[in-house]
């Protein structure tokens, strides 16, 4: 459970920010998910913050989509803040440009 360290979390006003580690890799994917998860149980909104990403799997990225559908499906809040270049040219590989800018915020 080292890694569930790594993924920052606060929580102020309704709102879960969770701060995402530099390496996103494959081991990270499940404890992103928990963390999303947990967000999406106890704040009316989730934002993550995504500029400190150097390094990131395809099944991140996947966390990261699903919870976006889910925050479409439940009428919740979300968001990616500052997505780093490398999560940028992550979702461009995998032809997912329009899904980041739709979620992403400056």
């Amino acid at each position: 459970m080292y890694a569930v360290t790594l993924i920052k979390w606060s929580e102020e006003g309704g709102q879960a920010r969770i701060g995402l580690p530099s390496d996103l890799d494959l081991p990270m994917a499940q404890p992103l998910v928990d963390s999303l998860r947990h967000g999406f149980a106890t704040a009316d909104a989730v934002t993550v913050q995504a500029d400190a990403v150097e390094r990131v799997s395809t099944a991140c990225v996947q966390a990261l989509l699903v919870a976006s559908r889910h925050a479409a499906e439940q009428g919740a809040a979300f968001a990616i803040l500052q997505p780093s270049e490398v999560l940028v040219e992550a979702c461009d590989d995998l032809g997912l440009t329009p899904w980041l800018k739709q979620w992403s915020r400056s």
